[in-house]
């Protein structure tokens, strides 16, 4: 369970990292929920986003829903490999 949780914790902070780049290069927030907390700033939204998503994480992961960990990383894994394509089109255009 803990390197389950330290794969997610890594995945937030690239899908951060990559979400920056990707709207420093002109690109923009695709998702909903994100993009309405970016009212208080990109960067503050993109972190508060991830402190509610990581209290979710945290309640799966005290209540034993491992598998639904595993599953988010996939998802996010997904999530910060699109970003790098967008990253990377961006930055060579």
């Amino acid at each position: 369970m803990r390197s389950t949780l330290l794969v997610f914790a890594g995945l937030q902070l690239a899908d951060i990292l990559t979400t920056a780049a990707a709207l420093h290069f002109g690109g923009r927030e695709m998702n909903g929920m994100v993009l309405m907390l970016m009212q208080w700033g990109p960067i503050a939204g993109l972190i508060l986003s991830k402190a509610i998503i990581a209290a979710i994480a945290y309640g799966a992961a005290t209540t034993g829903h491992t598998r639904a960990l595993r599953l988010a990383n996939y998802i996010f894994s997904a999530i910060v490999l699109w970003n790098l394509g967008i990253v990377v089109r961006l930055a060579v255009a």
